[in-house]
């Protein structure tokens, strides 16, 4: 079976990372970023409320809690069918642990759980479920698949791609490890590797998955008007799967915002969502959508009741900010503090939301550009390169961004706010040699 999606490109392909990934590195902890090793400064205060809603915030210095009843987290509900599902596999591990098809179901249960809520830990108890085969001297090709997936959510990208290598080595017509590959060399900027990729998909999973990697492929290289024909060719034929059609309708939408269809990527986002109302990348990626349209407020409705993902949680600090709330300073700190327990956990990779969060939040604009330029090192997705951009613009170093402009024009990406970016940065480099 092909999981339609491990973004981070979805990144569906592109956040395939989400229908084939996820997010990126750091610097060491830089002085002033929410990621330090040292004590972390109090919170700031709550804005003035009545002692109700003071007492109902989620916004609390450390406390014991005062009543039994009081919420300290939210967790999946028992009547979650995704929960259902892996509590059944779990039971039924158990009473057959050397089961190789339960095992691997369940690991499949939880990397898509951990995909969908955006929480890293339920890609740790897949991890642990296959460990008992993984240690064996030669692990079965599709356990070795699915522990390239996880490195690859943990943008682990060297031992992912050497993993998935090893594992075509002795099942070539693996068309997970095909599809999840050619999501790597798209995140990591290698197009002509991952066009080779979705040539193998093509040939082993057949015309659907093939056209869709392609598709998203082209929307990375200057063909975006064609990688939509391509998309909307292939979704008046796609079966009724609500992975599949949310799949594709995400690179649907993430293609005509390529091209600046702003009304289109918005229905085609709305659609992908009434398959996946709960997905944590669709969720985040039409909340960045509503960020670039000046729309803050209805990312705080979009994503009321997700913040317990980080990267949804980054979204709502950014639409306080925007909103110049009084609520702002305390979801950016609370996002800093996300970002040290990270760190502690060794779990310190999402890079692309930490320059973001550097910029945005903390108006830390040389610590951004130090934080891209170690992110550019890992990925090279459109987002990728914007933050680069506006890091290396905020903190007037255009010439920082040599390598970065030098890519997107080899690379003929289109993308109206990258393509802005770019136009600024290379004037302000005329004028500094004109000078």
């Amino acid at each position: 079976m092909i999981c339609a999606g491990f973004r981070g490109g979805f990144e569906h392909l592109r956040r395939a990372a989400g229908y084939l990934l996820l997010a990126a590195v750091s610097l060491p902890p830089p002085t002033g970023l929410g990621i330090s090793g040292g004590a972390r400064a109090a919170p700031p205060p709550a804005p003035a409320a009545t002692a109700s809603a003071a007492a109902d915030s989620p916004f609390r210095a450390p406390y014991v809690p005062e009543r039994d009843d009081e919420i300290l987290q939210q967790v999946p509900p028992a009547s979650d069918p995704a929960v259902r599902q892996m509590a059944s596999l779990r039971s039924r591990l158990v009473a057959d642990p050397a089961n190789l098809r339960i095992a691997t179901d369940l690991a499949r249960a939880y990397i898509d759980y951990s995909r969908r809520v955006g929480d890293a830990h339920y890609a740790g108890y897949a991890e642990a479920v296959i460990a008992p085969w993984m240690s064996a001297a030669a692990p079965p090709p599709a356990i070795m698949v699915l522990q390239a997936t996880i490195l690859q959510f943990r943008h682990e990208f060297a031992p992912a791609r050497a993993l998935f290598r090893q594992a075509l080595g002795r099942d070539p017509d693996n068309a997970q490890a095909w599809l999840s590959l050619a999501t790597l060399d798209m995140v990591q900027g290698d197009y002509a590797a991952a066009a080779t990729d979705c040539g193998q998909t093509a040939r082993i999973a057949g015309f659907l998955f093939g056209t869709a990697c392609s598709a998203s492929l082209r929307s990375y290289t200057g063909q975006a008007r064609e990688s939509v024909a391509l998309l909307t060719a292939i979704s008046a034929k796609a079966p009724a799967s609500r992975p599949i059609l949310t799949w594709i309708e995400g690179l649907l939408a993430e293609s005509n915002e390529r091209l600046g269809n702003w009304s289109s990527a918005e229905a085609h986002y709305r659609k992908a969502l009434t398959y996946a109302p709960d997905d944590n990348f669709l969720l985040v990626a039409y909340a960045d959508f509503l960020l670039d349209r000046d729309r803050p407020g209805e990312v705080l409705t979009l994503l009321a009741d997700y913040a317990q993902s980080d990267t949804a949680y980054l979204r709502l600090a950014l639409a306080q900010a925007a909103l110049k709330s009084p609520e702002a300073p305390r979801y950016a700190w609370i996002m800093g503090a996300r970002f040290d327990a990270l760190a502690q956990r060794g779990s310190d990779f999402y890079g692309r939301e930490q320059v973001r969060f550097a910029l945005h939040l903390q108006h830390d604009p040389r610590t951004a550009l130090a934080l891209a330029q170690r992110n550019w090192e890992a990925q090279r997705a459109p987002w990728d390169a914007r933050v680069f951009l506006e890091a290396a613009r905020a903190a007037d170093d255009p010439q920082a961004a040599a390598g970065v402009l030098a890519f997107v024009r080899e690379t003929r990406l289109e993308d109206p706010a990258i393509e802005a970016l770019v136009h600024d940065l290379q004037g302000r480099v005329k004028a500094a040699s004109a000078r």
